[in-house]
């Protein structure tokens, strides 16, 4: 029954919500175009998921009536289109960089990890935050310069999946002396969140409760630990992923809402 609930609850998200009332994954994209905001987010140490927020008005912060006029521009086709390439509208992607290019990204973040540490965040002679400053402004500048294909010997490709890497959700090409940019057009940067591991957390939630059944022989009483350890679980997400989320992009925690 525990797991009957669980599926027609996916299903329901999956095929009518999330198609008729809202994609909050969809409209987070949107709203990284709106924001003129990009997001790399590296799930491994080469590979990860590219949302492309580049606005294509050049700039965010405008009036709610300018807003509303560039919308209404790309809505008649009368301004460019919001994909990373020229001419496309493809704004999610999957990544697999080159080691290269990784190996650049660490070496900028090494000051960072070498930094003098101990005194307090809100201080502005805090070395650590000053070096956390001067890192987080060089790796907005490598990237911004590694997508605009700046570094010849860094440089990618955007190109779609083979239909068996697609079947098998496989990467079978190496990115020897580029990184590669596959297509994404089902959001599967979704996995890199807890949004996106529902199935997941469904099946690990329906084990919990037999075991819990198994050993106690009350369903009552394992029902309500699945419940009080799920939501224990979504509040331990929620405090080291905010955690881990600020020591990445190099934004202090105290922003982050």
């Amino acid at each position: 029954m525990w797991l009957a609930v669980g599926l027609v609850q996916v299903l329901f998200f999956i095929f009518i919500y999330e198609r008729f009332v809202e994609d909050k994954i969809r409209q987070f994209a949107d709203l990284c175009s709106l924001s003129n905001v990009s997001v790399l987010v590296l799930t491994h140490k080469c590979y990860g998921y590219y949302i492309h927020g580049r606005s294509v008005h050049g700039q965010a912060d405008v009036s709610m009536e300018m807003m509303m006029d560039n919308l209404r521009k790309e809505e008649k086709n009368l301004c460019p289109l919001r994909g990373l390439e020229p001419g496309s509208d493809m704004q999610t992607f999957e990544v697999v960089l080159s080691d290269r290019v990784r190996e650049q990204y660490d070496k900028i973040m090494q000051p960072l990890k070498e930094a003098p540490r101990g005194q307090k965040a809100g201080n502005e002679k805090n070395p650590m935050l000053q070096q956390r400053i001067r890192t987080y402004y060089t790796v907005n500048r490598f990237l911004s310069a590694f997508l605009d294909h700046v570094y010849k010997d860094l440089d990618y490709v955007v190109k779609n999946k083979l239909l068996l890497e697609n079947i098998l959700d496989l990467e079978f090409q190496q990115p020897i002396d580029k990184s590669i940019f596959y297509n994404d057009e089902r959001h599967h940067f979704s996995r890199a969140l807890f949004y996106g591991n529902e199935l997941v957390l469904l099946l690990f939630d329906t084990l919990l409760f037999c075991i819990i059944d198994l050993g106690t022989q009350n369903f009552i009483l394992a029902t309500i630990l699945t419940f009080v350890i799920q939501m224990f679980v979504q509040i331990l997400r929620s405090l080291i992923g905010k955690k881990n989320l600020s020591s990445q992009t190099l934004v202090e925690e105290s922003f982050l809402i």
